[in-house]
């Protein structure tokens, strides 16, 4: 790209199977031509760390692309680990574990109550969720590095605005969701996602490394397959670096586009999925998003969509008019990959060529 292509553009692609019908392959054909073409296109080097493309139609991959990686290869999916934490959440509210998004963080973390503000106390799960709890949208590096309970340094820190009126888009928000979890189930996260979640999907993530996310534990991170940090505590972080590889996360689409249903179970109750991917709130981010439950909420090629957007480059778009489930995964580099364009890159490039099958 910049100009040229890669070395390397292709090291794998999707094996053709005769369950995959030959509309779809032709269509399969069509987006990756117009993906590449954007991509070699671009005179800036835009989608340089670009590492994965998958699209998937009526549950079939008719796209699978790695640019100097590989289908085993896994990669931090940053904030796409806010998703899965709704997915979580709403499963425990199935179980029982937790009342109704109505709760306020007095009742889900009572241990917590020397910590809280009068109004922080009165924030509601439902607000934590959609991002208009007035939460700080981000966390002091230097105090964390410091203090062992990072729940606590982030409920003593008072709302920057009002809860339930403004759209403030918090990773220490996203982190409560996790200890909110352990104190409903009584089970560490990761433990709780393995056996409600990942293990069904049939999503490898036995050894787990989960380093306490800090600069000393970068490498244990960064050699692991699977990883999911936790903060001192040990509460698996809620708001980014999961360690998944692409076909992972196009089974999470997957299981989203199928109202939470993975081969006849249902993994996720379908109520909480059309929930949790409404729009609750609207954003002056990305494109004048909506917001849902930790899901984006969007179009693509003017039909209703929603994506689980991380940081750099990451990207799970479900497009339920269209059957279609596309994944994006990028590497850390200097040139970010901008999650507006790759919204953009489905919207005008890749939903088109599928609308346009015969259907």
């Amino acid at each position: 790209m910049r100009g040229g292509r890669r070395a390397v553009i292709v090291v794998e692609f999707r094996e053709r199977t005769p369950t995959v019908p030959a509309d779809l392959e032709a269509v399969g054909d069509q987006v990756a031509a117009g993906v590449q073409a954007l991509f070699d296109e671009s005179p800036t080097g835009a989608y340089d760390n670009v590492r994965a493309v998958l699209v998937a139609v009526d549950g079939h991959r008719i796209v699978e692309r790695y640019y100097e990686s590989s289908a085993a290869a896994t990669h931090n999916v940053w904030s796409v680990t806010k998703s899965v934490m709704s997915m979580l959440v709403g499963i425990a509210l199935e179980d029982g574990h937790i009342d109704s998004v109505d709760q306020t963080l007095a009742e889900l973390l009572p241990s917590y109550a020397d910590h809280m503000s009068p109004q922080t106390e009165a924030i509601t799960l439902q607000q934590v969720l959609t991002m208009t709890a007035g939460l700080p949208t981000g966390a002091d590096e230097e105090e964390l590095a410091t203090t062992r309970d990072w729940v606590a340094a982030m409920l003593d820190a008072s709302p920057v605005s009002r809860p339930g009126r403004d759209f403030a888009y918090s990773n220490p928000g996203s982190h409560l969701l996790s200890a909110i979890l352990v104190e409903a189930t009584g089970q560490p996260v990761l433990e709780y996602a393995r056996e409600q979640l990942f293990s069904p999907l049939g999503i490898v993530t036995d050894p787990a490394a989960e380093p306490v996310m800090l600069a000393a534990a970068a490498a244990e991170y960064a050699e692991a397959r699977f990883a999911w940090p936790t903060d001192p505590a040990g509460l698996h972080t809620g708001w980014c670096c999961l360690k998944l590889t692409a076909r992972d996360m196009e089974t999470l689409g997957q299981l989203w586009l199928d109202e939470g249903e993975w081969n006849g179970t249902q993994v996720v109750p379908a109520e909480w999925v059309a929930e949790s991917t409404r729009p609750h709130v609207a954003t002056t981010e990305l494109g004048r998003a909506h917001y849902g439950y930790q899901w984006w909420v969007t179009e693509a090629d003017g039909r209703p969509a929603f994506a689980a957007v991380g940081y750099d480059g990451q990207l799970v778009e479900i497009v339920p008019e269209l059957d279609l489930v596309v994944v994006v995964v990028s590497e850390e580099g200097t040139m970010n990959v901008q999650s507006d364009a790759l919204l953009s890159i489905v919207a005008n490039v890749i939903a088109p060529a599928v609308r346009n099958q015969p259907r």
